[in-house]
């Protein structure tokens, strides 16, 4: 695997796309903004990304982190993956701003990160849908990504060959 260092400007473009390291005010928005809606929603995301290293998602450790500045430049969106193993990332931290949904900003951020996973050297993606999760779900199928599983399971994984 090798790890991704600079995005080439045709794989993150339009101004509001950003790629972000963990120390990032963008990043740090998103995450805080994920956080405080896992926890109110009672999701076990939220402790598993407390439990975590944000920096699992740096560049120079095989992972990304990216994030959509909404009109505004407030966070609208955004998402990373980390290492899994030596060929499949594992998605993380997928979030819209609620009143944003429903306008193909989750597919539009999977759009941006599954090219610079390949680029880093993974051969698929890995994603859990926790409970609670639907609008994930529909966009992980929406985007090509296959269910590991039953979709009336409370945790279903989803995988996508890059």
């Amino acid at each position: 695997m090798r790890t991704l260092l600079a995005p080439s400007p045709a794989l993150i473009d339009p101004p509001d796309v950003l790629l972000l390291e963990s120390a990032d005010a963008l990043a740090v928005e998103l995450a805080a903004s994920f956080l405080a809606e896992e926890s109110a929603r009672g999701g076990a995301a939220a402790a598993r990304y407390l439990e975590s290293d944000p920096r699992e998602y740096e560049t120079w450790l095989g992972g990304a982190l990216i994030g959509v500045r909404g009109a505004d430049g407030s966070p609208a969106a955004g998402g990373g993956f980390r290492r899994y193993d030596n060929t499949t990332a594992e998605l993380a931290q997928l979030w819209t701003r609620p009143e944003l949904r429903r306008n193909g900003l989750a597919r539009r951020v999977l759009r941006h990160l599954e090219p610079l996973a390949r680029r880093a050297g993974y051969s698929r993606l890995y994603a859990v849908a926790e409970p609670g999760h639907e609008t994930l779900r529909l966009a992980l199928r929406a985007c090509g990504y296959e269910p590991l599983g039953q979709p009336g399971l409370e945790y279903l994984g989803f995988v996508k060959a890059l």
